[in-house]
């Protein structure tokens, strides 16, 4: 016994990572997991999807859909996927940029030349549209001025337009020079969705329906664009008095604000096995050239090692886990939480959905992930 144990132990010191990276957990396992993970991070309910290399794709629910009927979570529940919309974002510009029709070097005031109030946003003549996609252009979050979340509660109808996200800024001072560090903000995917809809002179979920929902069959991915969402379950909030959300964001199918709020800044709702697909079309380079590809999946020069193990591309994070390299993205709205990714050296997809926005409180959803594919 002793040898065996021995043997073993030696085995993890010359061959390291080898005993959890080459294998994944047997499927009949997942189930058994995603209740572990339930119960070790308190959540209602989780969906996760894998797309194995060989096509292959399995589908799991677990949980529960609302905490006080115990109605359970199932896998044609929908769920919002907050910031992984801005992929859908990112793959359309970078059609756009296929077709000749926007170039990545230009300044992005150069195309708006007649918009006075964009003036007034920090260091805006400086911006190109590629610091847009890789998050390097000091602009301040939308989202994190109070009055955002004031107007969200006091008008959730609300339909926001360009200005009413924008005007949130006017006249800030910037997060850094364009081009002189990095920092997330949903201001940057505004700005793109703008110059989407100029170029194209469609509305952005427009061209989102006939460039990529139709033609790659994802019929269970809409836009968030009313409170009445079909097969959404209850969502759970715990995220403090800034937010000014209710714990419960769900109630009767209707959810705490309109969505619309989120546009190109997330803006989507999708079951997660659409959301896995997805992952798959837009890491596997489905839609735009390869060169593209490459500049989403490689780390920008200010986005490298952003935080440990983690660092950004153009329009995707690169992920170091215990599975592997990924690349993939997570999101957030009040109440929900997801995450997709893509393993290109074992061509597996997977995305996870969390039906409350606490369950990042013990782990970070890539360690669910870690969880599912090679044990906490």
């Amino acid at each position: 016994m002793n040898k065996i144990i021995i043997g073993l132990m030696l085995a993890i010191l010359i061959f390291p990572g080898c005993q959890n990276q080459n294998k994944v957990n047997d499927e009949d396992k997942i189930p058994k997991i995603l209740d572990e993970l339930i119960i070790e991070n308190n959540v209602p309910g989780i969906n996760l999807s894998i797309i194995y290399k060989n096509g292959k794709q399995t589908n799991y629910s677990a949980g529960v859909a609302d905490t006080s009927t115990k109605v359970p979570l199932t896998t044609q529940h929908v769920m919002f996927s907050g910031s992984i919309g801005k992929t859908y974002a990112v793959a359309i510009l970078m059609q756009l940029v296929d077709e000749g029709k926007i170039d990545l070097e230009e300044k992005f005031i150069t195309y708006f030349p007649d918009n006075q109030w964009l003036k007034r946003l920090p260091n805006i003549n400086d911006i190109t549209v590629e610091m847009l996609l890789q998050h390097t252009t000091g602009l301040p979050r939308y989202i994190e001025n109070q009055a955002v979340w004031d107007t969200l509660k006091a008008s959730p109808d609300k339909i926001w337009t360009y200005e009413d996200r924008l005007s949130n800024i006017y006249d800030s001072e910037p997060v850094h020079e364009a081009d002189k560090g990095w920092a997330y903000s949903d201001t940057n995917y505004i700005l793109l969705g703008m110059l989407i809809e100029k170029i194209t002179g469609s509305y952005y979920y427009d061209e989102v329906e006939n460039r990529i929902l139709k033609p790659y069959g994802l019929t269970y991915t809409y836009p968030a664009i009313t409170r009445e969402i079909n097969n959404l379950p209850t969502g759970y909030s715990d995220l403090g008095d800034f937010f000014r959300m209710p714990g419960v964001v769900v109630v009767d199918g209707k959810y705490a604000f309109n969505p619309q709020m989120e546009w190109t800044g997330g803006g989507m709702v999708s079951t997660t096995s659409d959301l896995a697909k997805w992952s798959k079309l837009y890491f596997e380079g489905e839609l735009f050239s390869p060169e593209l590809l490459t500049k989403i999946t490689t780390p920008n020069s200010n986005g490298i090692e952003i935080d440990k193990g983690l660092s950004y591309g153009t329009g995707s994070f690169i992920y170091n886990t215990k599975f592997g390299k990924a690349y993939g993205h997570t999101g957030f709205v009040p109440g929900f939480v997801s995450i997709f990714a893509y393993y290109p050296d074992k061509r597996i997809a997977v995305a996870l959905q969390v039906n409350c926005d606490y369950a990042k409180k013990k782990m970070e959803l890539t360690e669910y992930l870690d969880w599912v594919f090679v044990g906490g």
